[in-house]
């Protein structure tokens, strides 16, 4: 069932005879963890991960509103030894190669 579906079963609950809302509000939820669970078997299909190398830092900007100062201090730090260990990983991988051609 397509989101609007959803959305029209979800907004019908409240007017529902009560003897059935609930069933009807689980069979709702129910739907909906099934089109997020096909939603993410797609990325999984896709490798969305693998196509976006920054997945990480993209993770850490998104979260970063959400923590108090001190959290954020602790998070940008940890973002900048990930950063550091990628740059010391792909000096590596060029030490390697070069040592190979």
């Amino acid at each position: 069932m397509e989101n609007s579906g959803l959305k029209a079963l979800n907004a019908a609950i409240p007017h529902v005879d009560l003897k059935y809302q609930k069933k009807l509000a689980i069979a709702v939820k129910m739907m909906e963890l099934k089109e997020i669970c096909r939603h993410y078997d797609n990325l999984e299909a896709q490798g969305a991960r693998a196509q976006n190398p920054r997945w990480k830092q993209d993770m850490i900007s998104a979260v970063m509103p959400y923590l108090s100062e001190e959290k954020q201090q602790g998070l940008k730090t940890m973002a900048q030894m990930m950063e550091m260990q990628e740059v010391m990983a792909n000096f590596e991988a060029f030490k390697e190669l070069s040592e190979w051609i």
